[in-house]
């Protein structure tokens, strides 16, 4: 059973901000020079709380960007920049985007909250492993701004008439509405407050029977937990299900039509002992593989989506022309066993050359332009390149559900929720 609540959000105030202006991508996909851009784009926007700037003359605890995000959240409410809603409430996003390949859609989304947990006992199903650096950045933040400023990405299955409500909250004027520049051109946000208490209750009775998923965000989510057990350990008399033990998540259904996974193909770096052309290739997998030529990675990556329902393909690219790589699909033990990604790894990559040891070394390099397979082997920054179909959301689920992890590099949930729509204080 999924406990699943509302909450008093933290967001922003309409009347002093645009909310196109404030927004940012999660903190683990800014770079440098996007965080430029953000700080120029508006005084207030939230990456200067997220994932604030570090400075040559920073203190670490006395004057850093945590302790400067903690400034940024206190003085952004002196100033009603941001405000508090008095009462618990879901909030209902719609987002929405266009697609890589240029049409539009858009994907329906609830802000709530669930317990933080560890896994095992989690309402959430992972599907990846995490590295320590990022969730001690976390923490750190939380530590010093006791919020939750970036919501985990999730997927429910089994949640009664949960939509049917949320498109019901869905209409009129929206609470918060407004433009980003995403990956692929812009994208238009609104978020509406569902406070009514019968309707609350109908969602919050809906999910009790749901399966939940993670999509993007598990290091988070392990923060959000990691968090709930130090505010547990220092004060145990603090009442049962406080805020600081839930976690903040945006939940859409698994079967939205907005919901898009975006694959990301191989490049392999030149070295001792890679496989050199197509030929060279085919000779190291033997018979095993069927190799079809074509025009280049993005045909081959045509032709193998044709063919997916029944055969492993993938596009392969080398010196010599571009290749749809394929063999018929077998049984398997697991559902990691059947990704098309895993299968690549351990029939296809090592093979080639590239060794897991040789991927955790940095073999590889990714991608998830197609056309950068053709021009990357065409210019000497690879040898060869392997183009693969994106992962699907029953796959995603079934390796959940198996207690398994997707191999590296396996996902990337498109668009990401911004960070910035509500914030959860702890």
């Amino acid at each position: 059973m999924a406990d699943i609540k509302p909450f008093a959000g933290t967001r922003y105030n309409p009347e002093h901000i645009k909310l196109g202006g404030v927004l940012a991508p999660p903190y683990d996909v800014i770079s440098d020079a996007k965080r430029a851009e953000l700080y120029g784009r508006d005084m207030r926007n939230i990456v200067r709380i997220d994932d604030g700037e570090r400075l040559e003359d920073d203190v670490d605890g006395v004057r850093d960007r945590y302790t400067r995000a903690a400034g940024f959240l206190t003085s952004w409410l002196d100033l009603g920049v941001l405000v508090r809603d008095p009462t618990p409430g879901y909030y209902v996003v719609d987002h929405h985007f266009p697609h890589p390949d240029g049409h539009e859609l858009r994907r329906r989304g609830v802000l709530a909250t669930v317990p933080a947990t560890a896994w095992e006992r989690s309402d959430l199903r992972p599907h990846e492993l995490t590295m320590s650096g990022p969730k001690a950045d976390r923490l750190a933040l939380m530590h010093a701004t006791h919020a939750q400023t970036s919501p985990v990405f999730a997927m429910w299955t089994g949640a009664g008439c949960v939509e049917d409500v949320l498109a019901q909250s869905a209409s009129g004027h929206a609470l918060l509405g407004g433009r980003i520049d995403g990956e692929f051109g812009s994208e238009k946000l609104l978020v509406w407050r569902l406070a009514d208490p019968e309707h609350v209750a109908a969602i919050t009775e809906a999910f009790r029977g749901a399966e939940l998923y993670v999509a993007d965000g598990h290091h988070r989510y392990e923060t959000a937990a990691a968090y709930a057990a130090e505010r547990r350990a220092a004060d145990p008399s603090a009442p049962t299900d406080a805020p600081f033990e839930r976690s903040l998540v945006y939940l859409t259904a698994a079967h939205d039509p907005g919901i898009t996974i975006l694959p990301t193909h191989r490049l392999v770096r030149p070295g001792p002992g890679i496989a050199f052309s197509l030929d060279d290739l085919a000779a190291r997998l033997d018979d095993a593989y069927e190799m079809t030529p074509a025009a280049d990675a993005r045909s081959a990556l045509t032709r193998g989506a044709e063919l997916r329902e029944t055969h492993h393909a993938f596009a392969v690219v080398a010196h010599d022309g571009a290749a749809v790589l394929s063999r018929p699909r077998s049984p398997v033990e697991s559902p990691r066993e059947s990704l098309d990604v895993m299968v690549l790894e351990t029939e296809v990559l090592g093979p080639a050359g590239v060794s897991p040891d040789a991927i955790t070394a940095g073999a590889l390099t990714y991608t998830r332009d197609v056309a950068m397979l053709d021009a990357a082997v065409r210019d000497g920054e690879a040898v060869l390149g392997f183009g693969v179909a994106p992962v699907t959301t029953p796959e995603v689920m079934a390796v959940s559900d198996a207690r398994e992890t997707l191999p590296q590099k396996s996902t990337y949930f498109y668009p990401k929720v911004p960070t910035g729509l509500v914030l959860y204080e702890v």
